[in-house]
C-alpha cells in the first residue's frame, strides 16, 4: 500500500484501533434530527453552484442562495457528488489524492448552512468508477487495485476483489461520515464497467487457481458463469464490509444506493441481496426512460422496471424504503416538459416508492416553476406509504 494512502488511513483509525477522525459537532451538527417527511431530494454537481467565482468568500455566498432556493423548492434532501468518477474529490480528503478545490471545503459549508434551513444531506460517492477506460486519481498509486480489459490493462475501475482496495473504499466513506455526520451516505458507481472487465490481478489469481482448466474449459459457459458468481460475491462482501464500517459509527448514517432494475440480479450487482442482509437502507432506482430510447413505448417500458423490483422488492422479509430518481437530462437522454416529471413520479407512486430524487438539480430549474406551479411535488408526496421502520 501506498505509504500517502496508508497514513490517511491510520489517522482514521482502519487500520489502527485509535483515532477517529470526526468533525466538529457543534459546526456541522448531528444527524439525529430526520426530517419527518418523505424522502424528497436532488442530486447536486457542486462545480456548477460557483462556475467561474474565484474568491471563497463568493463562492459561498452562491452555496446559500442555491440552498435557499432548494428549500423553497419543495425539496429538503441535498444529495451532492462528494467524489467524481475521474478519482477527484470536492472536499479536503485525506485519502483521495487529488482535490478539486485543494483545502477549501464546500461540502463542509454545505452542510453547514443545510442544518440551519432544515435540510438533510446524503453525500454522493462514485464508489468504484475513478477514471473509466483508463485509471486516475487513487489507481494511479495503486494500478494493482485496477480490473482488466480482455488484453490485461489497467482500467480506470476499482477492483471490489482487492483487499487493500476495499480498504481504502471504506476507509474514504468511513472519512466523509465521520467528517460531515450527514443524514446519509448514497453508493453510485457500485458496480463493474459491464460485463467483460477482468479482475485485478489479485482476485484473478484467486479466481483462476480455484476454477482450473480440466474442470472449466476456457471460454466455456460454466467457467463464465462461475466468474459473473465471483464478481457479484466480490462486489457482495465490499458492500457488506461498507455497511459493517458506517453503522458502527455514533452517529451512523442511513446507506443508500443508486441501482438500475431487477436485471441487474441476474448479473454482478446483487442489490437484493445487500438489503436482504440488512447492508442497506434505500434503494434509488433510475428513472430513466426517454422517448429518445424506446420511442412511444417509452412509460411502459419504466413502468415494467418498476413493476418487476417492487416484486422482488415484496420478497424482502427485511424491507428498504424504495425511491424514484427521475433523470431531467442525461446520456440516455431527456425531458421536455415539466409535465412529464409527473408522468415519471406517478411510475413510481403506483408502484410503492416512498420517496424520489431528481438528477440534477441543476437541470431542473428551467423546469421549477412550472413545477412549483402545479404543485408537483406535493401531489407526488401526497398519500405516500410511510418508509419501513429499520
Amino acid at each position: 500500500m501506498n505509504e500517502v494512502t496508508r497514513r490517511g488511513m491510520i489517522r482514521l483509525g482502519i487500520l489502527s484501533t485509535t483515532g477517529m477522525f470526526l468533525a466538529d459537532r457543534r459546526a456541522l451538527g448531528a444527524s439525529a434530527l430526520r426530517s419527518s417527511g418523505p424522502f424528497m431530494g436532488a442530486y447536486i454537481h457542486l462545480p456548477t453552484w460557483f462556475s467561474g467565482k474565484t474568491d471563497e468568500a463568493a463562492r459561498e455566498r452562491a452555496i446559500i442562495e442555491n440552498l435557499d432556493r432548494f428549500r423553497e423548492s419543495g425539496l429538503r434532501v441535498l444529495i451532492p457528488f462528494v467524489t467524481t468518477t475521474s478519482g477527484q474529490a470536492y472536499y479536503p480528503s485525506e485519502l483521495i489524492p487529488g482535490k478539486t478545490w485543494g483545502k477549501w471545503d464546500p461540502v463542509a459549508i454545505m452542510v453547514r448552512e443545510a442544518r440551519k434551513r432544515g435540510l438533510q444531506i446524503y453525500p454522493v460517492m462514485c464508489v468504484l468508477a475513478c477514471g473509466h477506460k483508463e485509471p486516475a486519481g487513487v489507481l494511479k498509486l495503486h494500478p494493482d487495485w485496477a480490473l482488466r480489459d480482455e488484453a490485461g490493462q489497467p482500467l480506470g475501475f476499482i477492483s471490489s476483489g482487492h483487499p487493500e482496495a476495499r480498504k481504502w473504499v471504506v476507509a474514504v466513506l468511513t472519512e466523509i461520515a465521520t467528517r460531515y455526520q450527514p443524514d446519509g451516505i448514497l453508493l453510485d458507481y457500485c458496480r463493474y464497467p459491464g460485463t467483460e472487465a477482468r479482475m485485478d490481478p489479485v482476485a484473478q489469481a484467486k479466481f483462476d487457481a480455484s476454477h482450473p482448466a480440466e474442470k472449466f474449459p476456457p471460454n466455456s459457459a460454466a467457467l463464465k458463469e462461475e466468474f459473473r458468481k465471483f464478481k457479484r460475491d466480490c462486489l457482495t462482501e465490499l458492500v457488506g464490509q461498507i455497511s459493517g464500517a458506517l453503522r458502527a459509527l455514533s452517529p451512523k448514517p442511513r446507506i443508500a444506493a443508486y441501482m438500475w432494475g431487477a436485471q441487474e440480479l441476474k448479473g454482478t450487482r446483487d442489490w437484493k441481496t445487500w438489503a436482504a442482509r440488512g447492508y442497506l437502507d434505500m434503494l434509488n432506482l433510475t428513472g430513466y426512460a426517454y422517448r429518445e430510447q424506446f420511442g412511444d413505448k417509452y412509460l411502459k417500458v419504466l413502468d415494467d422496471r418498476f413493476r418487476d423490483v417492487a416484486a422482488a422488492l415484496k420478497e424482502l422479509r427485511n424491507p428498504v424504503e424504495f425511491t424514484i430518481c427521475v433523470g431531467i437530462s442525461t446520456s440516455h437522454g431527456k425531458i421536455r416538459a415539466a409535465r412529464e416529471i409527473e408522468d415519471y413520479l406517478e411510475i413510481g407512486k403506483r408502484h410503492g416508492v416512498q420517496g424520489a430524487s431528481i438528477f440534477t438539480w441543476e437541470t431542473l430549474q428551467p423546469y421549477l416553476p412550472a413545477v412549483k406551479k402545479v404543485g408537483c411535488f406535493e401531489k407526488f408526496t401526497s398519500g405516500l406509504q410511510p418508509p419501513p421502520t429499520r
